[in-house]
């Protein structure tokens, strides 16, 4: 048996392409996706369209990220003040993009999944933990204990962090494939012959200049502006430009008692880390 992962593809259809092409060529009884399908780049209805092919071409398994409910929190409450501007723009644009049949989709997944398959071992899947979609840890979390407690099977795959990584306690084990959407987009293989589930992962060069073309070109850039230039900075390889914008931007506004969708600030702060 042999499972392809993915997870937090941000609508960068270029790698996600580029990352099924190697799938074929490896080979794989199946594929699980573990959520942030779309946000961050141009162009998501792309992306959906090859997940909805790759779901007709494969055995697939879907898991809800945090950025789901984001769209999906919209949906039902649009007065939630998005509009155009560094702080929400680039999750408005996402939402115009997107059908109804998408969020519709996005609403029918759950956050987590245990993978009960014939002859290899239970393997749960998710995209923060397995009861919470946006819970965020790291190898050095404090509370990694906590996690390994909730597992219920001997491995378990995760996304949402950005950063592959196999973590051990006793006889459990946890992966992070890493990113589809970082200057290289990372995945990951499981293969069991039935007695265990083997990891390797896998890097996927992909064309980031064509994707980063596409931000001027689809309005992106324009309607998201600093949080979209964090993310080109980023896939630029300036390291994990989008996360340090938010972590200035909001280090700034507690200073100066200001909201967090300050466009002047934001500017700023974009200016300074030189995007």
């Amino acid at each position: 048996m042999k499972i392809a992962i993915l997870t937090d593809i941000h609508a960068n259809h270029i790698a996600l392409e580029a990352c099924m092409e190697k799938i074929s060529l490896i080979g794989a009884d199946g594929i699980a996706f573990l959520g942030d399908y779309v946000t961050d780049c141009p162009y998501p209805r792309r992306t959906m369209e090859l997940l909805y092919r790759a779901q007709e071409e494969h055995q697939t398994w879907f898991i809800r990220g945090n950025r789901e409910d984001y769209l999906l929190r919209h949906m039902h409450s649009p007065n939630d003040g998005w509009h155009y501007c560094s702080q929400s723009g680039s999750l408005l644009y996402t939402f115009e993009e997107l059908t109804r049949s998408d969020l519709r989709f996005f609403e029918s997944l759950p956050v987590s999944m245990v993978l009960t398959l014939d002859g290899v071992p239970p393997l749960s899947i998710c995209h923060g933990t397995m009861s919470d979609n946006n819970r965020l840890f790291l190898p050095d979390s404090p509370d990694l204990a906590e996690f390994f407690a909730e597992q219920t099977t001997e491995l378990m795959v995760c996304g949402h962090t950005h950063r592959p990584f196999v973590l051990t306690d006793s006889k459990k084990r946890i992966i992070n494939p890493g990113c589809v959407t970082a200057p290289t987009a990372s995945m990951l293989m499981l293969c069991s012959n039935g007695d265990d589930w083997q990891a390797e992962h896998i890097s996927v060069p992909y064309d980031t200049e064509s994707l980063i073309a596409e931000f001027a070109e689809s309005g992106l850039l324009e309607k998201g502006n600093g949080w979209v230039r964090g993310v080109i900075g980023m896939l630029k390889g300036m390291g994990d430009m989008d996360l340090e914008l938010v972590e200035l931007v909001s280090r700034k506004c507690r200073e100066r008692s200001l909201p967090f969708d300050d466009e002047d600030i934001w500017q700023e702060s974009a200016a300074e880390l030189g995007l």
